[in-house]
């Protein structure tokens, strides 16, 4: 068994490489091929984390982001995989292609990456699994992608992601399984591949293809413009008396009905499945149109060019050919306007928000 107290005075580990070094299944994250590893050589992902990385506490740091040349240095020590093989288990090569952007700052919260809530080593429901790959796969892990905010569905199976255990409403928290095989809830010891999946959206399987395509590209607009029209989506329903055009004025009920707009004040990123895919079965309609036609929609929907740039204020590069130049119809506020009352939270939000603050204090 792999064990030390790298923090204790005077106790000095020599790291060499493990008894069992288990190679990396396809689409891995860093978490589950950890995990893995520490199960096969029984052992436990704390005490496998502190002999790679002594007094370092990966379980509060959301290690499937990245880890810095030293900690990669650490790791590859004791598992012989090559830094690129480390590298390529973690999801900052996905997000420089998906932004456009090589240099990503680690202080901050990156887009299309679902976000951890951490407190200690408790987490909010991060973690997105598929039962029916869970079923399939001899030695059951967790794919890099299901980390991916804009994927809510299986591709392969057709079905919806889960991102809780249905026999306690857990988290799944693989950081704290101690032995059995990574698709044991870590609470209450439920095999979550023996979960039954609700079947996924068409128009929402179609689109997570499309971003699955463009996501291996070296450069795609697509992202920029699933950002922009899930903002806007969010929007819709507080102007719905100002649409007249039928296509908009039918994904506006839609997203009216799923309540998208309750939530508007948290980040796309902070959202659990549910909401997520929410959003993305009535953002899906706009983004399966071509962008000349869906600028088409927004420039005869009966919103002001002005309102829309309000609504969405960064216009993506695939319509700003399509927009006037310009925000000739937004005007200055009046001199004399009176101090607009704020409207009350809705009580939707306000459950969220006191869920999240139970689950972050280890309260709930």
């Amino acid at each position: 068994m792999v064990q030390t107290n790298g923090r204790a005075a005077g106790n000095s580990a020599v790291r060499g490489p493990w008894p069992a070094r288990i190679k990396p299944l396809e689409n891995e994250s860093l978490s589950s091929w950890l995990v893995r590893a520490s199960l096969a050589n029984h052992s436990t992902p704390s005490n496998i984390a502190n002999y790679i990385w002594p007094g370092w506490r990966a379980w509060t740091r959301d290690i499937d982001r990245e880890l810095s040349k030293s900690q990669i240095a650490s790791l590859s020590l004791v598992s012989t995989l090559t830094p690129e093989e480390v590298q390529n288990l973690t999801l900052r090569p996905i997000i420089q292609r998906i932004t456009g952007k090589t240099e990503l700052n680690t202080a901050t919260a990156w887009k299309w990456v679902i976000q951890r809530s951490t407190r200690n080593k408790n987490t909010n429901r991060s973690t997105q699994f598929c039962p029916l790959c869970l079923q399939t796969n001899s030695k059951p892990y967790l794919r890099l992608d299901w980390r991916l905010s804009f994927i809510t569905v299986c591709p392969k199976h057709n079905v919806n992601l889960l991102d809780a255990c249905s026999h306690c409403g857990e988290s799944i928290e693989i950081h704290k399984i101690n032995r059995g095989k990574l698709s044991s809830c870590a609470h209450c010891r439920w095999n979550i591949a023996d979960m039954t999946p609700v079947a996924a959206n068409r128009e929402v399987l179609s689109l997570t293809e499309q971003l699955i395509d463009d996501m291996h590209l070296a450069k795609s607009d697509k992202f920029e413009l699933l950002a922009f029209v899930t903002a806007l989506v969010r929007r819709l329903p507080k102007f719905q008396d100002k649409i007249i055009d039928p296509f908009l004025m039918n994904v506006t009920e839609n997203a009216a009905t799923a309540r998208v707009d309750e939530f508007s004040g948290i980040s796309f990123d902070w959202l659990n499945s549910d909401d997520r895919r929410l959003l993305l079965t009535a953002a899906a309609p706009l983004m399966n149109i071509q962008p000349k036609g869906l600028a088409f929609i927004l420039l005869n929907s009966g919103l002001s060019i002005g309102l829309l740039r309000n609504m969405v204020p960064n216009v993506p590069a695939l319509l700003e050919p399509y927009f006037p130049e310009g925000n000739p119809t937004q005007r200055s506020p009046p001199r004399h306007s009176k101090q607009s009352i704020p409207k009350p939270t809705p009580k939707r939000l306000v459950q969220k928000r006191w869920h999240a603050f139970l689950k972050k204090h280890g309260l709930s």
